[in-house]
């Protein structure tokens, strides 16, 4: 904001010199020629105590030659001044016995006033500046108040003041800003409702399954539906603590060795069929661990439905990005990709899922500033998942 200000008023003044130089151009143009002089009172007091020559003289019409345009001034009734050369000054009149000549006086040019057109641009500028300063201050507040709610939303104060010519916009922008506010409360409530609200029924379907030990067809329709929705609560809690905690989610530099080490322990653990490749340099990049660890483990476990028995993650960075592919041995995704990353969006053909591991792996990645596209693997024909976020802090 600084910055519009200090343009703005380079302009301001840029536009105040050019204003001032056409007035003065003008000037010149319509006022009295250079060759018109005005006597101070101090220039004949110094002529008349000269006394050496008379301070008026006659001369013929024919004893002067004038320019052209002098003549026809003179022939205008004009007293025309001219300089001798010496810093004196003769005025000459045209009258019925010829020309009248008056002085020498001494000649004194006309004072210069650049310092006071610098000085009035100077003023004008101070006064502007009062005037705009309180507007841009407030403008200043208001956009770190932004930068602030962009980062993580938090119920916004008012801060400016009514009497402030920006305070409809800054009250609007309050009010927006909470009703946004009010809707991400209300997500994470309902993601914690809904988490907690199943885990209660699920119990007492595990606890009865477990008395009665049956093994019959029923049976295990509700265990395959009871691990399912466990995986939908797991999902769900596992989004929820990542959004409270999302204040904490700052990228910092972490070892890649380290940081995939522990990723492979725990996807082992969570796929014990799949055979996982990891493929990854030497060196740390950056990136905030536990959040990326949710995304990775969602689309690991997505790749895993539908692969024959492979997964391979991709890791490459540079000093601008970093970039993250996960790739399958399956049949690959149809045309329906691009909505996958939509809450509860599932492929046609997913009997399995519940819509959100997607979704979760596109809210990491807003919060890494970066972004999750889908397509077609070229190197094991399945289906292609790639995240990319800045290499920074």
């Amino acid at each position: 904001m600084r910055l519009q200000l200090l343009r703005l008023l380079g302009s301001m003044a840029l536009a105040l010199v050019i204003v001032f130089t056409a007035i003065s151009a003008l000037r010149e143009i319509y006022a009295d020629s250079p060759e018109d002089y005005v006597i101070s009172a101090t220039q004949l007091a110094k002529a008349l105590e000269r006394g050496d020559t008379p301070l008026a003289q006659s001369y013929p019409i024919n004893a002067i030659h004038f320019p052209h345009e002098l003549n026809h001034r003179l022939a205008a009734g004009d007293v025309v001044g001219l300089e001798t050369g010496d810093g004196q000054i003769l005025f000459y009149r045209l009258t019925d016995k010829g020309f009248l000549q008056m002085g020498p006086f001494a000649y004194q040019p006309a004072e210069s006033v650049m310092h006071w057109r610098l000085l009035l641009v100077g003023t004008v500028m101070i006064a502007l500046l009062l005037l705009i300063w309180p507007m841009f201050r407030d403008l200043n507040r208001l956009q770190n108040l932004a930068i602030r709610f962009s980062k993580k939303p938090f119920k916004m104060p008012a801060q400016i003041k009514r009497r402030s010519t920006i305070y409809p916009l800054a009250e609007t922008f309050r009010r927006m800003a909470n009703i946004v506010m009010g809707y991400c409360q209300m997500n994470q409530d309902l993601a914690r409702t809904i988490a907690h609200e199943i885990r209660m029924p699920l119990a007492r379907i595990k606890f009865q399954m477990a008395l009665e030990k049956s093994s019959n067809d029923g049976a295990r329709v509700i265990e395959q539906a009871t691990r399912d929705i466990e995986q939908m609560v797991d999902k769900y809690l596992s989004f929820a603590r990542v959004e409270i905690n999302e204040e904490f989610i700052v990228r910092s530099e972490q070892s890649l060795e380290d940081f995939f080490a522990d990723l492979g322990s725990t996807l082992e653990t969570q796929c014990p069929e799949m055979q996982i490749g990891f493929y990854f340099p030497d060196g740390a990049a950056w990136f905030e661990p536990d959040s990326l660890t949710i995304a990775i483990q969602n689309l690991v476990v997505n790749a895993s439905k539908y692969a024959r028995d492979r997964v391979d993650l991709y890791f490459e960075y540079s000093e601008t990005g970093c970039t993250l592919s996960i790739e399958d041995n399956g049949p690959g995704l149809g045309g329906d990709a691009l909505e996958l990353t939509d809450a509860f969006s599932r492929a046609a053909t997913d009997d399995q899922g519940y819509g959100l591991g997607l979704y979760i792996v596109k809210k990491v990645m807003m919060w890494h500033d970066g972004d999750l596209h889908m397509d077609r693997s070229p190197k094991l024909g399945g289906t292609r998942a790639t995240l990319r976020w800045p290499n920074c802090a």
